[in-house]
């Protein structure tokens, strides 16, 4: 387990199961020149760096729902998400690495460089993939899916953002609580990050809420209104904290509305520039559909000359190894 969380929860340990997956803590780091553009003091947490074979935010939820499975004795995993969906890229291999298959159902998202990238990954990690015509059919996909598999496949929902799953990103704001303790950075005023299947975000406002740590949660919306708003994050958050027995009470939370653009996987402009500019300025590798929006949405917050820690939940470790011919 989370060193962090099993500090805070030493029961928890005794009947969580949790798979140590990930590199803790991740790195923080200034962002200088993104910083001056901002008019802020800039920060960014490294989760893109989470684990050495594959980086972003689901090493952290996946620690707790794969630990889950193997506890129940599956032998496969079944998740959901688009046609480019890292999450699935990454339950895909963290599963092979711990003896399990995985099937998923994809459903269609804008074709991109990206997502036929992720595409190639998907098939050289063997992924079972029964395909879903649109994201309203979810529910139906997952059905015939579970029916077509008589040993009991585990299921993992979009993004891996169950209660158990967000566990993990609670683990993650204790983690931040005891780097800003450390002397790492100071207290943020905001944490700027995407806000999808709202795992991240809820777990996260949890876990700043069980660290007494005042930082407020801006979640920039990538996803249509009906699947993500602040009602959905902090419910979820209320169902993780149930887990953890915990009762106290949340922290600040506000969504962006204005980045989504023409919708879930769309790029937009702003994006687009932001994702350049992260790379040309300070080195990091974001993305359109996620991350880029996010970061468009931190720069777009300009001259408030607070301090902001920008969550990068991307993946920038190179997988194209996975690729290349055995």
């Amino acid at each position: 387990m989370h060193p962090a969380l099993a500090q805070a929860f030493p029961p928890l340990q005794d009947h969580t199961p949790w798979l140590s997956l990930g590199d803790w803590p991740t790195p923080v780091t200034r962002l200088g020149e993104l910083g001056r553009r901002a008019g802020a003091e800039v920060w960014c947490k490294r989760d893109d760096l989470s684990a050495e074979i594959c980086g972003g935010n689901k090493v952290r939820k996946l620690e707790p729902l794969l630990g889950a499975a193997l506890a129940a004795g599956a032998r496969t995993v079944l998740t959901v998400g688009g046609a480019g969906s890292n999450h699935v890229v990454a339950c895909a291999l963290f599963a092979r690495r711990h003896g399990l298959g995985c099937r998923a159902v994809l459903f269609p998202q804008p074709e991109t460089e990206g997502v036929a990238r992720t595409r190639r990954l998907v098939r050289a990690l063997g992924v079972e993939v029964r395909a879903c015509p649109s994201r309203l059919l979810i529910p139906v996909g997952l059905a015939l899916a579970l029916a077509e598999d008589p040993s009991g496949a585990y299921l993992i929902g979009p993004g891996g953002s169950s209660p158990l799953g967000t566990l993990g990103f609670v683990a993650g704001g204790l983690e931040l609580a005891g780097q800003v303790a450390a002397g790492a950075l100071p207290v943020p005023d905001e944490i700027v990050l995407p806000l999808g299947s709202g795992g991240t975000a809820a777990g996260l406002l949890l876990g700043l809420a069980v660290a007494r740590l005042p930082a407020r949660v801006v979640a920039v919306r990538v996803v249509e209104r009906p699947l993500a708003g602040a009602t959905l994050v902090k419910n979820l958050a209320r169902r993780a904290a149930r887990l953890l027995g915990w009762r106290g009470k949340l922290g600040g939370l506000e969504l962006v509305h204005d980045q989504i653009g023409r919708g879930y996987g769309h790029p937009t402009r702003a994006a687009l520039d932001a994702v350049a500019l992260a790379h040309d300025q300070e080195g990091l590798l974001l993305e359109p559909t996620y991350t880029g929006k996010a970061m468009a949405a931190l720069l777009a917050r300009r001259g408030t000359g607070k301090r902001i820690l920008f969550w990068n939940t991307h993946n920038s470790r190179d997988l194209s190894r996975l690729l290349e011919p055995p």
